[in-house]
């Protein structure tokens, strides 16, 4: 597993892709790419994240990067927020088969946020 710079900080979010099936992972890439983009760049680490759990699986090594490298400073509270309406919206309105899904978002709301739980 290869992930950027804060790998201690990553770890987490690394190993809540692992959880994820493959149609998960590609449904989530999908969901990124298909939404008003209020978000940007929370949208593009996600999609990332994702992307990057796929190709680890076919033995294609890059970086697991830090949402510092697609989310500005100015999108920050926004970026939590959003963040954390989709992990209760997946936890209240998906089927008992979306706790990996809400497990992944936990995890990026913690890289987030720093380590605070604020949900």
């Amino acid at each position: 597993m290869h992930v950027g710079s804060d790998a201690a900080d990553l770890t987490p979010v690394a190993a809540a892709l692992a959880e994820l099936s493959d149609c998960e992972l590609c449904a989530l890439i999908d969901t990124t790419d298909n939404v008003p983009q209020i978000v940007p760049g929370l949208l593009t680490w996600i999609g990332h994240a994702c992307d990057w759990e796929l190709n680890r699986r076919a033995c294609v090594d890059f970086p697991l990067q830090s949402p510092d490298m697609a989310i500005p400073p100015e999108e920050d509270a926004l970026s939590i927020a959003a963040m954390m309406t989709l992990r209760m919206k997946f936890n209240r309105d998906a089927r008992g088969d979306a706790g990996a899904v809400v497990a992944l978002f936990d995890a990026m709301i913690r890289v987030l946020t720093g380590g605070e739980r604020r949900h």
